[in-house]
C-alpha cells in the first residue's frame, strides 16, 4: 500500500518548521507536500524530499485543491486565519476517502484574561480529558475560538469522513528545528517590552501562572498524532478516542509564576547591560495594557493565568516531556533574540548606507 499523502502548512514558522523536521526525521518514508509563499534554497536543502505548492493563507482554491488531494492535513499555519481553515475543510469535504485534519491552536483559549483580574493566582488547571465537553463549547469571544469552532463543527458534521485533532500547546520555549523561524514568541516579546519599559516587570502581585513546554516536546506529540493518523489510514480503523469530539490535546509540561520569570529575565538583561536594574517592578494594568502598540495583548502574555494539563497525550500515547526546563534555557533564548536584533540593525544600517 502506498503511503498516505500528507499536506502541511506553516512549515517555515517556529512550530511548523520544527514539526516538519521531527516528522521527516522520524519517517523519511512519508510523502509530504508543503504549502509555501515562496521556496528558498535553504528550505530545499533542509527538506529535499518534501514537495511544494506555492500559495498563502488567502489562496482559498489552492488550499482547497491541495487538501482534496491529500489524506492527512497538518495545519500549523496561522491559527486565527478563518479563511484558510474554511478552504482546507472545503477541500477535505470534496474527498470520497476518509481524511485527517490536525490543527494548531493555543492555550489563549483557556486564559482568564477575560475575567479582568491580573497578576493574581487562578487555581484552575484545564484538562483535555476532564474538561473536553467545556472546551468544545467555549464562548465565541475566546482567542482562537472562531477557528477551533470550525474544526469541532467539521468533526460533528463529517464525523465518519473528516477526522480532526486540535493541538493546543501553551507558551513554548527553546530553539526551533526548522530552517525558518527558530524562536518562540513569548521570550522575544517580553525582551522587547522590558527594553521599552526600561525594566523587567510584572502585573499587580505577579502571582499569575502560565504553563510551558519545550519545542521538542511539542514535536514529539505531533509525531505521535501523525503516526496515529497514518495507522488509521492504512488499517481503515479510526479510534474515536483520538479524534473528533475527543480530539483536543493540551501539550503543557511545567508551570512558572510570572514574577519569577520577570526576576530571572531582569537579572539576565541587566547583566547584558540592557537595563540598569535587575530588580523587576510592579506595573499597573493600565501600563501593561498600553505596551508595545497598546493592543492589550501584553495583559494576556504578562498578567493572565493560562494553565493546562496534557492528560490525553499522556493517557493515549504515553507522552512525557523530556526537554530541558524553561529557566535553564532562558538566557540562551534571550541571547538569541538579542543577537537577532543586533543583526537586523546592522543589516538595516547597511541597506540605508547603500541607498544614500
Amino acid at each position: 500500500m502506498a503511503p498516505p499523502q500528507i499536506l502541511i502548512t506553516g512549515s517555515t514558522g517556529y512550530i511548523g518548521g520544527s514539526v516538519l523536521a521531527a516528522i521527516t526525521t522520524a519517517h523519511p518514508e512519508y510523502a509530504i507536500t508543503a504549502v509555501l509563499r515562496k521556496v528558498s534554497q535553504r528550505y530545499v536543502d533542509a527538506y529535499p524530499r518534501v514537495k511544494t505548492i506555492i500559495g498563502d493563507y488567502d489562496s482559498s482554491e489552492t488550499l482547497a485543491k491541495a487538501a482534496s488531494e491529500h489524506d492527512i492535513v497538518i495545519h500549523t499555519g496561522d491559527s486565527d486565519h478563518k479563511g484558510a481553515m474554511e478552504a482546507l475543510l472545503v477541500g477535505l469535504a470534496r474527498r470520497t476517502a476518509p481524511s485527517f485534519l490536525i490543527h494548531l491552536s493555543g492555550t489563549a483559549c483557556v486564559s482568564d484574561v477575560y475575567d479582568g483580574k491580573f497578576g493574581v493566582l487562578n487555581p484552575r488547571v484545564w484538562s483535555d480529558v476532564d474538561d473536553i465537553e467545556e472546551l468544545a463549547k467555549l464562548p465565541d469571544n475566546r482567542i482562537h475560538r472562531h477557528v477551533d469552532k470550525l474544526v469541532f463543527e467539521a468533526a460533528a458534521t463529517h464525523g465518519g469522513h473528516i477526522h480532526t485533532a486540535i493541538i493546543c500547546p501553551p507558551d513554548i520555549y527553546g530553539k526551533g528545528r526548522g530552517p525558518g523561524v527558530t524562536q518562540s514568541f513569548m521570550v522575544p516579546f517580553f525582551y522587547d517590552a522590558i527594553l521599552a519599559h526600561k525594566s523587567a516587570f510584572y502585573v499587580s502581585n505577579g502571582e499569575n501562572v502560565r504553563s510551558l513546554v519545550h519545542i521538542q516536546d511539542v514535536m514529539s506529540l505531533y509525531v505521535s498524532i501523525v503516526e496515529e493518523a497514518v495507522t488509521s489510514f492504512e488499517t481503515g480503523t479510526v479510534r474515536k478516542e483520538y479524534w473528533g469530539e475527543n480530539g483536543f490535546y493540551f501539550n503543557a509540561d511545567s508551570e512558572l509564576v510570572w514574577k519569577d520569570v520577570a526576576a530571572a529575565t531582569g537579572k539576565i538583561m541587566a547583566s547584558l547591560g540592557l537595563i540598569e536594574s535587575a530588580e523587576p517592578k510592579e506595573c499597573t494594568v493600565e501600563v501593561v495594557q498600553n505596551m508595545l502598540g497598546g493592543t492589550g495583548f501584553s495583559l494576556y502574555m504578562f498578567g493572565s493565568n493560562s494553565r493546562s494539563r496534557a492528560d490525553r497525550g499522556r493517557n493515549l500515547f504515553g507522552w512525557k516531556a523530556t526537554g530541558p526546563p524553561f529557566m535553564e534555557l532562558l538566557e540562551a533564548d534571550l541571547l538569541a533574540h538579542h543577537t537577532n536584533k543586533q543583526r537586523d540593525t546592522v543589516a538595516l544600517l547597511e541597506a540605508l548606507k547603500q541607498k544614500s
